[in-house]
């Protein structure tokens, strides 16, 4: 079913992780932050998405540090694969296709 899902989002950026092949991102966003008639507090929600793509890899890294806020689009793709213990796995990515920064982290490190 790679392709068949499409998903888009405006999160945070958390961490930036490249790597031979993919580029590897944590990103997060407030549940529940908002809406305006919730008396309860935001929780914030993390998720990992990834790139695949070369170009779009460099882009990425080029343009986007931590606290950024962006808006991702792109697909779900999800593989089967054995493990070293010979047992069957499924993985499901988020795959970016497309992104926009809608704003830059400018006021410092996110570390607290």
């Amino acid at each position: 079913m790679s392709g068949s899902f499409t998903w888009d989002a405006i999160v945070r950026i958390g961490t930036i992780k490249p790597y031979e092949k993919a580029l590897v991102l944590t990103v997060y966003h407030e549940l529940d932050g908002y809406r305006a008639d919730t008396r309860s507090p935001a929780r914030p929600a993390w998720n990992t998405i990834i790139c695949f793509k070369d170009r779009l890899r460099a882009e990425l890294i080029d343009q986007l540090t931590p606290g950024d806020l962006v808006h991702f689009e792109g697909y779900v793709r999800t593989t089967t694969f054995t493990d070293d213990a010979d047992a069957k796995r499924r993985a499901v990515d988020l795959v970016i296709t497309r992104f926009d920064l809608l704003h830059k982290h400018i006021d410092g490190p996110t570390d607290h």
